[in-house]
């Protein structure tokens, strides 16, 4: 797995003898990673996940868990939902129930530290429809385009996602250029069979949670989930109330989330 990490020793005199020598790379003490997500489905289900690593050392290709911490979100209205471990690193609550128009604190205990943060809901809109084009000329690539109709009158930020078999790729997007208008997100996909199922989906976000993934993307190639690499510069939403200085990566998001399906066809 590729590791972004800040570079403290970036060159090595090599002698006429060929040791190998390894760089002393990030010996850091490790932070906490969380990728903390709330999202209101289409059909008004709630998906409520937390997903907790730790940052690791350059040469470590082992992803490491976090098994042990309490997780709570309280709502508006000062109930908490507690999250459950399901597997490695994963917690989930299968009882809460997000609002339009309400925020939510996250609370997580690991060791000696606890974390906080609280978002507001970010509502978005549906794709109206998606589009197919082979692209000649450079190779057996497919565009799959997804079509939006963007709220006027209002800043507008977005988190894409695109998934099928074998691929997941994110991105984001604002209505800078396209405030009232129908908008797209476009994927270039390579050797995508007639056949395969794609399903896209939109999700609000808010302009600092957009500048975070922004950041995560430029430092990865925006394939499968930005928590894949460690986030090493991008600082999120996300506090640490007992030691400050020893701030966790990642980010805490609540959105409304809709999908669209769609079978990739000959277009020969």
């Amino acid at each position: 797995m590729k590791k972004i990490f800040t570079l403290l020793a970036i060159f090595c005199f090599i002698t006429s003898c060929e040791d190998v020598i390894e760089l002393d790379l990030n010996n850091a003490s490790p932070r906490l990673v969380i990728d903390a997500v709330l999202e209101l489905n289409e059909d008004g289900s709630t998906t409520a996940t937390v997903l907790l690593t730790r940052s690791s050392a350059f040469y470590q290709e082992e992803i490491v868990y976090v098994d042990d911490a309490t997780i709570i979100v309280t709502n508006e209205a000062g109930t908490n939902f507690v999250f459950d471990l399901i597997e490695f690193g994963l917690y989930e609550n299968l009882n809460m129930s997000i609002q339009d128009g309400e925020s939510y604190t996250l609370t997580i205990i690991d060791g000696s530290d606890t974390y906080t943060a609280t978002q507001d809901f970010k509502s978005t809109v549906p794709f109206t429809r998606v589009e197919q084009n082979a692209l000649t000329g450079i190779g057996d690539f497919t565009e799959i385009t997804g079509f939006f109709n963007d709220p006027g009158n209002e800043e507008n930020f977005y988190l894409f996602e695109y998934m099928d078999e074998f691929n997941t790729e994110i991105d984001t997007g604002d209505d800078t250029f396209s405030n009232g208008n129908e908008s797209i997100t476009v994927y270039f996909m390579e050797d995508l069979p007639v056949g395969t199922e794609i399903t896209l989906s939109i999700k609000g976000i808010d302009r600092r949670c957009f500048t975070f993934y922004d950041t995560l993307f430029q430092q990865t190639d925006g394939g499968g989930s930005p928590f894949d690499t460690q986030p090493a510069t991008a600082r999120g939403n996300i506090i640490n109330t007992t030691n400050p200085e020893k701030f966790p990566f990642g980010y805490f998001r609540v959105s409304e989330r809709f999908e669209i399906k769609y079978t990739v066809v000959d277009d020969e």
